[in-house]
């Protein structure tokens, strides 16, 4: 077994700048990442906004990332895959819409309650919504107007 031992202050340096050449070239250092986009958009639904509820963004990329934003009472929503307004991955998607609202209730009913909905249930599974949106570099505005 060969063992270098370094007696000198330029042994030491060369050994020094050349862990420092290999930590700054290895991979999945620094915040390189897939490129985000913000996305904000209102949903309407037979022309009056949709008062809550979530818009999900489902990425159509098998490496892509979801996306999803709580609708606010105007109808508006902003997209967060991991914090608040970080948007989404560039790229396309399928979308979903859920809007349900259930009765809070302190009893127990002799028959099920059903859950009000704001917009119709086909829009709750990416296979069925027909909806679907591209997220391009910079600030996307994205409506959803439902029929």
């Amino acid at each position: 077994m060969t063992r270098f031992v370094f007696r000198s202050g330029a042994g030491r340096l060369a050994a020094f700048v050349s862990a420092l050449v290999v930590a700054s070239t290895s991979p999945g250092c620094g915040p390189s990442g897939p490129e985000m986009a913000r996305v904000s958009g209102t949903v309407t639904y037979e022309g009056k906004p949709v008062p809550l509820g979530t818009v999900s963004f489902v990425a159509k990329d098998a490496n892509g990332r979801n996306a999803t934003g709580a609708i606010q009472s105007d109808g508006s929503y902003t997209l967060q895959t991991e914090k608040p307004g970080d948007g989404a991955q560039v790229g396309e998607y399928a979308v979903t819409i859920s809007a349900t609202e259930a009765p809070l209730l302190d009893y127990i009913p002799p028959k099920p309650v059903p859950v009000k909905r704001h917009v119709p249930e086909k829009y709750e599974k990416p296979d069925t919504s027909g909806l679907t949106a591209t997220v391009k570099s910079g600030s996307n505005t994205i409506p959803f107007d439902l029929k």
